[in-house]
């Protein structure tokens, strides 16, 4: 089910489940990742769920927390709460899939955002998201993620787009290691405020 409009980058609150038949495959940036096969092929029929939760600190600083669960264990794991604190700090995240990396978050304008190597961002990371908000504001979420023993790097933007005249929400993700490059784009199906609503 598409996203409705009161739901936006700047409260993300609400649950949401992975579509499969709109979204990019993932085997590539997975195998970038160094994820083995039979995991890939795994999560590629499991139902993935997301559950973002905000809160606001004394200062005013942003912070989402994404609970991501499978339907299915893989190598240990069901559910992993993911922290991201939107003020541009590196946080360390440990997964039982991916290891260990570190992340930056921070919302920013699409018109106007660079990279982590202070380039502009890849073209395909603002592919298809909407500019919503407030005009020339800070209305995407951008992640940097970066391993730190497998030596892959990926930049993600999430936002929403229109897809068939309805408005999703979306993450467009680059993953780089070396000469590799892979991208994805994942659309989530919306779910309500609470699951179920």
């Amino acid at each position: 089910m598409a996203t409705p409009s009161d739901v936006s980058m700047q409260d993300l609150t609400g649950s949401w489940t992975l579509s499969k038949t709109l979204s990019d495959p993932f085997d590539r940036v997975f195998a970038i990742q160094g994820i083995p096969w039979i995991i890939r092929k795994v999560v590629s029929i499991a139902t993935l769920s997301l559950k973002a939760t905000q809160q606001v600190d004394e200062s005013g600083t942003k912070t989402l927390v994404f609970t991501q669960a499978v339907s299915v264990a893989i190598g240990g794991l069901s559910e992993e709460n993911e922290v991201r604190v939107l003020d541009w700090r590196e946080e360390f995240h440990s997964s039982t899939l991916f290891g260990t990396s570190s992340h930056r978050s921070r919302l920013v304008n699409l018109s106007a955002a660079t990279g982590h190597d202070g380039k502009p961002l890849h073209s395909f990371l603002s592919q298809g998201l909407l500019d919503e908000g407030e005009p020339g504001g800070d209305n995407n979420l951008y992640d940097l993620v970066v391993h730190q023993t497998n030596g892959w790097v990926m930049e993600q933007i999430w936002g929403f787009g229109m897809l068939n005249d309805e408005r999703w929400l979306m993450r467009t993700m680059v993953v780089r290691k070396g000469n590799e490059v892979a991208t994805a784009r994942a659309i989530y199906d919306w779910k309500g405020k609470e699951d179920g609503q």
